[in-house]
């Protein structure tokens, strides 16, 4: 295939992801999901996490190599390139972990309530945990670093920098848009002091150190989420012995999704049977669940590819790691709560105390 037909594939494959990750996340479908499915804009988020991994996927199938070097850095500055950009991925795991309660950001703490049932569902709040106290969007800032900062940089990597980071920009604002309909003029404060994807030192240096928003509850007490380090080492090894150094092909893209399914399943099931609640409110043992099935998904990701990097001087294709980690954190979390459905279901670990001694099922 001629090189610019490639590149306009690459290209348009690179798009198709924003526009539909765009086009579902609009207050208009979320409307029309609410009305024809009963399914609250919250909740829809887990539809959207679902097609995300589906499109990486099949996009990855479809994609056109094209191995022209644009630049090749050696020596130095090719190290401290890599370094920016491991660091780039590193900070874009530690905000999914550590700023974003991700069980709430991909709807699967949502689902869970409708699997359970109980009287109350969670709420999405914001806070201003780390950058978020000067960056709304911290997430789409990583995505520059991440992908642009390759010491050897080919012409379809390059498209999708370039493409990627381009529609990066658009939905970041029409992100915004959307909140500032929902948020009101809570979010129009936060607005004021705070940058989209980039930090407004020039003009509100302390950002919003003194706007009130609620407290972060997901790590509310690290050493609870012990397990999902268990669980994470158990998921780089079996990415490792099963999937081994994952390239761009069809049958590669199957094997992750695969892949990612037995490890959800299998962590879930561990998870769920192991970690016991902590909390009486439903919702804070929910935040508890998923973020340590969180914590196994990114560092199930990680640890397979250093280990794969250590062994053949290459990092497996980028394609993989978030369907992976989607996969992981979305169904492992669901499998978590049917591994022990009694313990999970109940409002509160009181009642749930309570049924135990008196034997209900």
């Amino acid at each position: 295939m001629p090189t610019s037909n490639a590149l306009m594939i690459d290209a348009l494959l690179t798009l198709g992801f924003g526009v539909q990750h765009s086009l579902i996340a609009t207050l208009a479908v979320k409307k029309q999901a609410g009305k024809w499915f009963t399914i609250d804009p919250l909740a829809w988020r887990s539809v959207e996490s679902l097609v995300n991994v589906l499109y990486i996927l099949v996009a990855a199938m479809l994609w056109q190599p094209v191995d022209v070097v644009v630049w090749r850095l050696e020596g130095l500055p090719a190290t401290i390139m890599l370094v920016a950009c491991c660091l780039s991925w590193i900070w874009y795991w530690q905000l999914h972990l550590f700023e974003y309660d991700c069980g709430l950001a991909f709807g699967s703490t949502t689902f869970v309530s409708w699997l359970s049932g109980p009287a109350s569902r969670p709420k999405l709040t914001p806070w201003k945990v780390g950058s978020r106290r000067w960056v709304r969007f911290p997430v789409h800032t990583a995505f520059f670093g991440m992908f642009f900062l390759l010491p050897t940089m080919t012409l379809d990597l390059l498209v999708l920098a370039v493409v990627l980071n381009i529609y990066n920009v658009i939905g970041s604002v029409l992100y915004d848009k959307r909140l500032e309909k929902v948020g009101g003029s809570a979010y129009a404060d936060y607005q004021a002091v705070t940058g989209l994807i980039w930090p407004p030192l020039y003009r509100a240096p302390f950002g919003a150190l003194n706007i009130r928003m609620p407290e972060p509850q997901h790590w509310r007490r690290p050493q609870m989420h012990w397990m999902g380090v268990v669980g994470g080492i158990g998921l780089a090894a079996l990415y490792y012995f099963g999937l081994g150094a994952t390239h761009l092909s069809p049958l590669a893209m199957v094997k992750v999704g695969l892949f990612g399914l037995l490890g959800a399943i299998l962590v879930g099931l561990v998870l769920g049977l192991a970690c016991k609640p902590e909390a009486d409110d439903w919702g804070q043992q929910q935040t508890d669940l998923s973020t340590t099935v969180a914590l196994s998904a990114a560092l199930g990701v990680i640890l397979w590819a250093g280990a794969i990097w250590l062994k053949t001087g290459a990092p497996p294709t980028f394609a993989a790691y978030l369907p992976l980690w989607f996969t992981v954190q979305y169904v492992g979390h669901v499998f978590a709560v049917l591994a022990d459905r009694r313990k999970w279901a109940y409002g509160s670990a009181a009642i749930y105390s309570e049924a135990k001694a008196t034997g209900s099922s």
